[in-house]
């Protein structure tokens, strides 16, 4: 049974994701900057989640982006934690590299794992409230 605490905790986390989810959209015929921010958004989505779903099962989550990714491997097996790690990389990219050039597909095929493996991570931190 979670604290008080730890449930607003959760809700937090998940409400952040869900917001950062909605706003992370891009399409083949979105501008570079649309899908820059899409990667991004997408991540912290992704982050968010991850983040209370683990709160959620008791598992205080890292504070760094590399941790919660060990944390989320570790915890939820390589498949997550490679999502995650890849997320992550697309946002740093995104964000950072001024040469990167977006990839229509390819965003999209982010977009939609992202979409996948977030809403389940919010479905079953989810679960452990009720």
């Amino acid at each position: 049974m979670l604290s008080v605490e730890a449930e607003k905790r959760v809700r937090q986390h998940l409400r952040l994701s869900r917001g950062f989810l909605a706003t992370a959209r891009a399409e083949a015929e979105s501008s570079e900057f649309e899908q820059r921010n899409a990667l991004s958004r997408a991540y912290y989505a992704a982050f968010h989640a991850f983040s209370g779903l683990m709160l959620s099962g008791g598992l205080e989550p890292s504070r760094s982006h590399g941790g919660v990714q060990d944390q989320v491997r570790r915890w939820l097996g390589k498949n997550l934690g490679h999502f995650l790690r890849d997320a992550y990389e697309s946002r740093r990219f995104a964000d950072y590299d001024a040469s990167w050039a977006p990839i229509g597909y390819s965003c999209e095929v982010k977009l939609r794992v992202a979409r996948t493996n977030v809403l389940w991570a919010c479905q079953e931190a989810e679960k452990k409230l009720n």
